[in-house]
C-alpha cells in the first residue's frame, strides 16, 4: 500500500487501518495523550511534513507537562530538548510554540533541580524574545518571570559568571523600564557580585604565569566570565578565521542596515556567502544551529536580498550556518552548513 503524506499504516492484530493527524490531534482532544504521543512518534520518523511537526510537536508538549506531574523528571528534560529540535521547523507566525518553549522551561526550572534556567536563556538567546513576552499586565509578563527565575539563580551561586549569563535579559528589562524597582535590585546584585570578584582578583599577588598571560579577551580566548555579547563577537571572529583557512574572502562582518544585519557575508570564486554564526558554551539544549529558526531565515532573507540590491551584485548568492560549540575552550567545536534553505 503506497505511503500517503501526513499519514501512515499501522498493523494492530493483524486489522489495517491507517491514522492521519488529524486522528491524533482527536486523541488529544479526547485526553488520550499517551496514545496519540504513541502514534505520531513512527509518523514523524518516517515524515515530518508540515502537519506532521506541528502534532509531533503538541503531542510531546502534552507528555513532557504529564512526565513533570509523575516525577519523570529526566524523561520530561529529554523530551523538552526534543522540542527544541522540532520548534525551528514550525511556522511559527501566532508564537504559541515560542510561548509554549519559555512556559515548559519555566514549569522544568520549577519542578526540576538540574534544570538550569541561566544555560537555558544563554542558549536560547534574550533576542528571540517577542513583544508579547514583555506584556501581560497586571501579572509579571513572561520575560519577567523568567528573569525571577534567572536571578533566583544567580541569589544561589553568586558568580561572575552567572550574573554575566543573566545580565542581557535584565539590560533589555531596563531598557524598557529603567525605573523598575526589581530591576535595579537585579542590577545592584550583580555590581555586587563583580566588586567583590575585583577586591578578590586584587588582593592576589601577581604570579609570573598571570604576568605571561594575554589580555582579555582576545579573538581566541573564551572564559567562563565573558559577557554575551563579547562571546558572540569571538564566534565571529572564530568562524571569520576558519572561513579564511578555507580559502573564502571576508567581504563584510556584522552588516546592519536598519533592522537588517548579517552576521558575515563572504566570496569565493563563483559565489558570495552570506553567513550566520551560531555560538554556544554548551549543546546541552541542541546544536546551535537549530536555533536559525522560520522567522530568523525570513528576516535573514530580507537583510540578503537588501544586501544584493545595495551592492548591485549580481553573482550567485547562498546561505551557510556555522555553528560553534565552545565547551572545550581551548578547541571549539565548528560546524560548516553550506547552502542552507531559506524558504
Amino acid at each position: 500500500m503506497p505511503f500517503h503524506t501526513d499519514c501512515r499504516i499501522f498493523v494492530s492484530k493483524s486489522i489495517h487501518y491507517r491514522m492521519e493527524v488529524r486522528d491524533i490531534f482527536e486523541l488529544r482532544r479526547q485526553g488520550r495523550i499517551e496514545e496519540a504521543y504513541e502514534a505520531i512518534r513512527p509518523m514523524y520518523a518516517v515524515h515530518k511534513g508540515k502537519y506532521t511537526t506541528l502534532c509531533m510537536f503538541w503531542t510531546a508538549n502534552d507528555i513532557l507537562k504529564k512526565r513533570l506531574l509523575e516525577d519523570r523528571h529526566e524523561e520530561a528534560v529529554k523530551i523538552f530538548k526534543a522540542l527544541l529540535r522540532v520548534a525551528p521547523n514550525i511556522d511559527d507566525q501566532d508564537g504559541r510554540v515560542h510561548a509554549a518553549l519559555l512556559y515548559n522551561a519555566l514549569r522544568l526550572n520549577e519542578d526540576v533541580p538540574a534544570f538550569c534556567m541561566l544555560d537555558f536563556l544563554e542558549w536560547y538567546g534574550v533576542e528571540h524574545l517577542t513583544e508579547a513576552d514583555w506584556q501581560n499586565p497586571p501579572q509579571p509578563s513572561l520575560a519577567h518571570r523568567l528573569l525571577e527565575r534567572a536571578f533566583a539563580e544567580v541569589r544561589k551561586q553568586p558568580t561572575v559568571d552567572n550574573a554575566l549569563k543573566a545580565m542581557p535579559l535584565l539590560t533589555e528589562a531596563l531598557h524598557r523600564n529603567p525605573e523598575d524597582k526589581q530591576g535595579r535590585m537585579y542590577q545592584d546584585m550583580v555590581k555586587g557580585i563583580i566588586a567583590e570578584a575585583e577586591k578578590a582578583e586584587e588582593t592576589q599577588q601577581p604570579s609570573i604565569l598571570r604576568e605571561s598571560m594575554p589580555p582579555y579577551p582576545t579573538p581566541h580566548r573564551v572564559t567562563p566570565s565573558m559577557s554575551h555579547n563579547d562571546f558572540g563577537r569571538w564566534g565571529e571572529e572564530v568562524a571569520a578565521d576558519y572561513l579564511e583557512s578555507k580559502g573564502y574572502r571576508i567581504l563584510e562582518r556584522d552588516w546592519r542596515s536598519g533592522h537588517r544585519d548579517i552576521d558575515i557575508v563572504a566570496r569565493n570564486v563563483d559565489s558570495v556567502i552570506f553567513v550566520e554564526v551560531k555560538t554556544r558554551r554548551t549543546n546541552d539544549f541542541g546544536e546551535p544551529y537549530e536555533a536559525v529558526n522560520y522567522q530568523k531565515k525570513r528576516n535573514l532573507l530580507s537583510a540578503i536580498n537588501h544586501y544584493i540590491k545595495y551592492k548591485h551584485l549580481d553573482l550567485h548568492a547562498r546561505f551557510d550556518i556555522i555553528s560553534i560549540v565552545a565547551q572545550d575552550m581551548a578547541e571549539p567545536e565548528i560546524k560548516h552548513i553550506e547552502d542552507v534553505r531559506l524558504v
